[in-house]
Parts: C-alpha cells; sequence; structure tokens
C-alpha cells in the first residue's frame, strides 16, 4: 500500500466500485450455483488484501488462485474457505502449499503419479480433474479418445478418495459454440460417473467465466469461476465500473520553443512555443512504449497530448492549454478526472491488448492505494 502524498505513480483501487461490481455479479449468477471469485495475478493487479475483505463480507465460499504467493495472501487477509488453484502446478509447489489448504487441479495421469510419488497417496490435497471437453488443449483429459478415457479412469484408481470436482474451461463464448462446449462438458461428466467409482452427489462441477456469465448462458454447473467481471474489465455500465485508475504527479515544468524536440531520437518537434509537463510516468511503471506520440492524460480536468517518445520514468505532456499546472499535480493516465477520462478502449486500441492484461501489469509496478469512494 502506498501514500499519494508521497508516492509519483500510483494505482488507486475502489472499495466501493469492487463492492458494486462483486453485487452486481451476485445479481446475475444462475440460480442455486456458486461463485469462485478469482483473484489471480494479485486480483488482477487490484491487490488480494483490498478485494478478499470484501469476498468475506459477502460471504463467497470459493477463491481461484494461481500461484502459492497468492494463496498465502488470501488465507493472510482472514479468508478460511475453499482455495482452488486455477492450473496444474509441480509437485514442489503442491508440497508447498499443503498448508494454506489449496484444492488443486490435475489433468494427466502423469501429473497425479508425480504428486504421489512426492507426498504420497495420503498427503494429497483434494483434487479436480481437468477434462478438455474439446476446449482449450492446454491442460485437460480428453475423453473423446481411448487413451484419455482410460487415463482418467486410471487416476480415479490411484486418488479416489481426493477426487472432489470435475471441471473444465470453455474456449469460446459464442452463442452456438458455448451451447456445444456446455453440452459436451456435461456428457463427459456423465461418462465420468458412469464409468468411474465418482458419484455426482460427492463431486462439484465448475466451469464458466466472466465471459459465459457475460453471454447469459447457464452452464448448468455447481460452480462459475469469475475474475474479470468483478474489476469491471467486463460487464455493461453503469452496473460495473473499473476500480483501478492510474494516477501520477507533474514533476517538472518548462517553456520551450518552436523547433524544439522532445524526447529519445527526437522523435517530436514543436511547431509552436509550448509548456510541457514532465510526468513521473514510464514503461517501468507499465505505462508502455506504444503511448509514445499516442497517449494522452489528464491534467487540471483536461485531456492533453503526450509528446515524444515514453522514457523508463517519464512522459511529456503538452500543458499550454491547461491553465496554473504546478509541480506536485495529479495526472491520470486512465481513469477519471472532472467530466474528463480516459477509458478502456482508448487504452486496448493503443496497446493491442486487453485489460486484464494491462490492470495486471500496472498494479504490479506501482502502488497501490485503496480508497473507499
Amino acid at each position: 500500500m502506498g501514500d499519494t502524498l508521497t508516492e509519483s505513480s500510483w494505482c488507486e483501487i475502489s472499495r466501493s466500485k469492487l463492492e458494486q461490481n462483486l453485487d452486481a455479479v451476485i445479481g446475475l449468477m444462475p440460480a442455486d450455483t456458486l461463485l469462485c471469485a478469482v483473484v489471480k495475478g494479485d486480483a488482477y493487479g487490484h491487490g488480494i488484501e483490498n478485494v478478499v475483505p470484501l469476498l468475506i463480507n459477502r460471504n463467497i465460499s470459493h477463491i481461484g488462485i494461481s500461484s502459492n504467493a497468492e494463496a498465502r495472501a488470501v488465507r493472510a487477509a482472514g479468508f478460511q474457505g475453499r482455495v482452488l488453484r486455477l492450473r496444474s502446478a509441480t509437485p514442489y509447489e503442491v508440497r508447498s502449499a499443503i498448508g494454506d489448504r489449496v484444492e488443486e487441479l490435475v489433468g494427466s495421469q502423469l501429473s497425479l503419479e508425480q504428486l504421489i510419488k512426492t507426498l504420497g497417496a495420503a498427503a494429497l490435497p483434494n483434487l479436480h480433474l481437468s477434462l478438455n471437453a474439446g476446449g482449450m488443449s492446454r491442460d485437460g483429459l480428453e475423453l473423446s479418445t481411448g487413451f484419455g478415457r482410460t487415463e482418467l479412469q486410471k487416476m480415479v484408481a490411484l486418488a479416489p478418495d481426493k477426487i472432489i470436482g470435475l471441471c473444465t474451461h470453455f474456449p469460446s463464448n459464442a452463442a452456438e459454440d458455448l451451447a456445444a462446449s456446455i453440452a459436451r462438458f456435461h456428457q463427459d461428466c456423465d461418462w465420468v460417473f458412469t464409468n468411474t467409482s465418482l458419484t455426482r452427489a460427492n463431486v462439484l462441477t465448475h466451469a464458466g467465466s466472466t465471459l459465459t456469465l457475460r453471454a447469459q448462458q447457464d452452464p448448468k454447473t455447481d460452480m462459475m469461476r469469475c475474475g474479470a467481471i468483478l474489476y469491471g474489465i467486463k460487464g455493461p455500465r453503469p452496473a460495473f465500473q473499473s476500480a483501478l485508475a492510474l494516477k501520477a504527479r507533474v514533476i517538472s515544468i518548462g517553456h520551450y520553443p518552436e523547433g524544439s524536440s522532445v524526447g529519445y531520437d527526437r522523435s517530436c518537434r514543436l511547431q509552436e512555443n509550448k509548456v510541457l509537463a514532465s510526468i513521473a510516468l514510464g514503461y517501468a511503471n507499465g505505462y508502455s512504449r506504444l503511448f509514445s506520440g499516442r497517449g494522452a492524460v489528464l491534467i487540471g480536468g483536461q485531456k492533453v497530448p503526450v509528446l515524444g517518445k515514453v522514457s523508463m520514468n517519464t512522459i511529456v505532456a503538452d500543458i499550454t492549454s491547461v491553465p496554473a499546472v504546478a509541480i506536485g499535480d495529479e495526472v491520470v493516465a486512465f481513469g477519471h478526472q472532472g467530466d474528463q477520462s480516459i477509458g478502456s478502449s482508448e487504452i486496448e486500441e493503443i496497446t493491442s491488448s486487453i485489460m486484464a492484461d494491462v490492470f495486471t501489469d500496472w498494479g504490479q509496478r506501482n502502488a497501490r492505494v485503496a480508497r473507499q469512494s
């Protein structure tokens, strides 16, 4: 956590917007379906310490993580519910996470055998079998093949009392494709319950993500795993709002004559006399060089262009039209200031990326300051 008075750049996290998004997600969940709140990437850059208390207050029973550090942070924030790793892990990762009561995902017989070799069968954590279901082909058993079916049966025989979940991840949320993926997952689950000792009553089925929820197709599983929508990355406005803003401060102001070059490689030359502000933000803070000559920031309630190339720790903005700018003034690179804003579509167009990527990067490169508003 940081202090905006002493930080030159920071991510401002809105607790009220996180709460609003969480309540809206809960309202969209299909009936009798649990929510697994995904906090991978340190809560998509928002900080696990800022998000987990809100989940506890809303009685969320399941949290999805990726790394052991995230599992420890979730437990340190006071969460006593179920923590599920949403990828396969090495045996040593799994062993290190035993004390944090992490439920593990396994997608192959080889992975399970290595876990047993390292931990011993009796020490295995609770496990969720990942089914490919004609989907991502990255970490799951493909039951359309005899090899995949035989492998799954052997896995159940190796750890019949430890397997408590069946899951998949849908590769597309286009209506027809998603409907077919849902049907395929249920077909695979039915095969498992028919051809192994696992019983439906004792197994948690889970599939579907933020995009599935937005598509408004019920996967008819016990649980859905949602991440991006909790942070306002996805979801219709105004019900969902971005809960992160990227901010910095003016650190220098100068007057420069026509013809002056700005930044490295003289990539920009002034066509007239200008007043320029240096801002403590650069690619080391996740403000990509793709913003060079294309980005904009908000200063004094006005949107002004970024000139020249983005440096490691500094950008330059044209403040000629902005009255009374002072050193230390707040600058908004993403978010709102007055009645002006820089939004997701603008950032995604320039970076050719998605806000989940951008937020995760910004949030882990800058101090985070949580506000209630």
